[in-house]
């Protein structure tokens, strides 16, 4: 158990707004162990029955889905009125700024880069509440640049890392098998994006796959987005040998693609994201672009930085040629990930913040 998070002698009762990436479930889940009374609103796309049984789970299903910042208002005004912390992750921090009940505005990536960056009316709307929140957290330290260009000021814009399940997340026999061959297996599960330049991975592994044995797993994007196509057609037009697809999946899923597979890539754009510190805590090398522009942890990652085809191919050639080594890589990207980025690490952290906030 964590340490109880306290104001005086009352609880502290928090309602977080929408999820990214699973990030607010399992912070969610890791408050209630601490003993703070959390809730989690949430608009599914689809039915969880394992979500819904979770204590603290609350939905707002069809048709309100259809008019989902109004629903989410009326919801947190009726049911959640007394309530000492609101906690808004992404674009859902719009209803919660318009109500004047948002305390923490927390952002993953795209909503930042794409949504409050533009002009649009939730652009606009979007940055209107992030610069009234009292504390902006992000979940990557590149974006804490972002979100000072927004006209946030530096002594509230915090840097809160990705909490990884690390008990779910390790190393252990893999369910699925990547092939049945004796190849390095190279698993990609970063969706298709420009900014995440997955174009310079396959770059990359044209020069390389007929120097040494590899075989690139991707997840499949049937987003249809231009760059999506384009890099359909780039695969092509390379030549690529040894590339599979594999389905989407859920993300508790990759646990077993991480552990089936010998080396794990990120991007090479943006900072390391949630793919690489979940690959780390199952023990495997990975290859992504490192954030070094502010000192965001007391130690660098033990990650190979790429952010260009020759990094790539570097990275690539030295694991290639020093398969005896993976294993020690595994176990110091596993003790990192475990110290900065495990989730009584993080709800630590995130207690802290709450506390600063009813200061």
């Amino acid at each position: 158990m964590f340490p109880a998070l306290t104001c005086g002698v009352k609880w502290v009762k928090v309602v977080q707004v929408g999820d990214i990436a699973g990030v607010a479930c399992t912070l969610h889940r890791g408050l209630r162990e601490a003993g703070v009374d959390s809730n989690l609103l949430l608009l599914p796309k689809q039915p969880d029955p394992e979500l819904e049984r979770e204590p603290g789970m609350d939905f707002i299903r069809k048709p309100w889905r259809m008019l989902a910042h109004a629903a989410l208002a009326g919801r947190v005004l009726t049911r959640y009125r007394g309530y000492d912390i609101f906690h808004a992750h992404a674009l859902y921090n719009i209803p919660m700024g318009l109500l004047r009940k948002l305390d923490i505005s927390n952002f993953h990536g795209d909503d930042l880069l794409e949504v409050a960056s533009s002009e649009s009316i939730s652009g606009k709307l979007m940055r209107r509440a992030t610069q009234q929140s009292r504390k902006v957290l992000v979940s990557t330290p590149d974006l804490l640049e972002v979100v000072e260009g927004l006209g946030v000021e530096p002594d509230k814009a915090i840097f809160l890392p990705n909490p990884v399940d690390v008990e779910l997340f390790k190393p252990r026999p893999s369910r699925v098998t990547l092939g049945n061959d004796d190849t390095i297996k190279l698993f990609h599960p970063t969706r298709f994006q420009e900014k995440k330049q997955n174009r310079i991975l396959f770059h990359a592994y044209r020069y390389l796959q007929d120097k040494y044995p590899l075989s690139l797993y991707l997840v499949h994007d049937d987003s249809g987005t231009p760059y999506v196509e384009q890099m359909h057609a780039l695969i092509k037009r390379l030549e690529l040998k040894r590339v599979r697809f594999l389905p989407r999946m859920e993300r508790k899923l990759l646990v077993d693609y991480y552990n089936a597979s010998d080396i794990v890539l990120d991007q090479f754009q943006l900072a390391m994201g949630l793919i690489s510190f979940e690959a780390m805590a199952c023990g495997k090398p990975v290859v992504s672009a490192v954030y070094r522009r502010r000192k965001a942890y007391p130690e660098e990652p033990p990650v190979f930085n790429a952010v260009t085809v020759e990094d790539i191919v570097d990275c690539l050639t030295f694991l290639a040629e020093n398969r005896e080594k993976w294993e020690e890589i595994g176990r110091k990207g596993r003790r990192w990930v475990v110290r900065y980025h495990s989730l009584a690490v993080v709800i630590r952290r995130l207690q802290e913040i709450y506390r600063q906030v009813l200061l």
